[in-house]
């Protein structure tokens, strides 16, 4: 083992210097385990980061590929291939990768068109909703606190659910309509959460007196533009694209070949 260790550590220093290994000169073998090479461009191939590790993890990876590689080659020595379990696995693993690479294949030809997902974005407008509040209602300023302390001893118990009327005792009346974002931060600091329908205490504000009212908050929504969504978009529409390509593709397929089976399975799937 302690062999070993100067070995691995030996190979890991000959790499971090960019010198080759004596296995080789063309592809520099780094380290080998009986019949077994493993050559500097597989380590670049498995960790393409290679350059960015540690001496530890370099180490580490090399240990472990050695590890492996004995328990696989005693495991060859013991006939394991011969294993009728393993072989069923081996085959079902194989026919999967075959599969999914080859369909793969057609996936990575696919280009969906501007128009497709600008179809896809008018037909789904609501999956795109951008939430937004607004408020109305109105600022009343006051000329002193005499007038203002009047004013709300008057209105502090009423419900407020539209613009007051003018006043004696108000100085100025500022509407507000609909605004998304406050019309006064010093009186009102969060539309959001604000209290609607009750006049706010008096408050000296950016050198006057002021009260506030919200008189409506509504929550509405507005489609975001497409620009804002567009890579979502685009996502959304290959993977429908691929899907409808898919099934045609596998149509197509089953259409070329003979399909016969005694399963009654098959037929109630036809009856339903």
């Amino acid at each position: 083992m302690k062999f070993r260790h100067l070995f691995l550590t030996l190979c890991v220093g000959v790499l971090l210097a960019g010198c080759e290994i004596p296995f080789g000169k063309e592809d520099p073998v780094v380290v080998s385990v009986g019949n077994r090479k493993l050559t500097q461009s597989e380590v670049y191939r498995v960790v393409p980061q290679w350059d960015s590790l540690s001496d530890r993890e370099k180490l580490g990876f090399l240990e472990r590929w050695i590890d492996e590689e004995v328990i696989y080659q005693e495991a060859m020595d013991a006939n394991i291939m011969n294993d009728s379990i393993l072989s069923a696995q081996i085959e079902t693993t194989i026919r999967k990768m075959v599969v999914d690479f080859y369909l793969q294949t057609f996936a990575d030809t696919m280009m969906i068109g501007d128009s497709e997902k600008l179809n896809y974005y008018q037909a789904h407008r609501n999956s795109y909703l951008r939430g937004k509040t607004t408020v109305s209602g109105a600022i009343l300023n006051f000329k002193d606190w005499a007038s203002a302390d009047a004013y709300y001893s008057e209105m502090k118990t009423r419900v407020i659910n539209a613009v007051p009327p003018e006043h004696p005792n108000v100085k100025e009346i500022v509407r507000f309509d609909s605004v998304a974002t406050t019309p006064d931060s010093c009186m009102i600091p969060d539309i959001l959460t604000y209290p609607v329908g009750k006049l706010s205490v008096m408050r000296y504000c950016n050198g006057a007196l002021k009260m506030a009212v919200v008189t409506e908050r509504l929550d509405s929504a507005d489609v975001r533009p497409f620009k804002e969504v567009a890579d979502d978009v685009f996502n959304m529409v290959w993977i429908e694209h691929r899907r409808a390509v898919m099934d045609r593709l596998k149509k197509e397929w089953k259409m070329k070949r003979p399909i016969f089976s005694k399963m009654s399975v098959f037929n109630e799937k036809e009856n339903q």
